[in-house]
């Protein structure tokens, strides 16, 4: 079995509540685990919304780790 790794993109969005609903969208993937980490480093930069919305996050970056299984 072998693995890929998939970058995923952190955004919180908007509850109606004034809470914060952690999501993730996948933006690529890759064959070995450095390069996305590589990638998660050059291109992860968190930030925070504008008041109202100072609760919550986006452009933080994530990799898991999905296994394929081999044919």
């Amino acid at each position: 079995m072998n693995n890929i790794y998939v970058v995923f993109e952190d955004i919180d969005e908007d509850g109606g509540f004034g809470d914060a609903i952690p999501t993730k969208e996948a933006v690529i993937a890759f064959y070995t685990k450095s390069k996305a980490d590589e990638y998660v480093l050059e291109n992860s930069h968190e930030e925070v919304y504008d008041v109202p919305y100072d609760e919550l996050k986006r452009g933080g970056m994530h990799v898991e780790t999905v296994p394929v299984k081999d044919d």
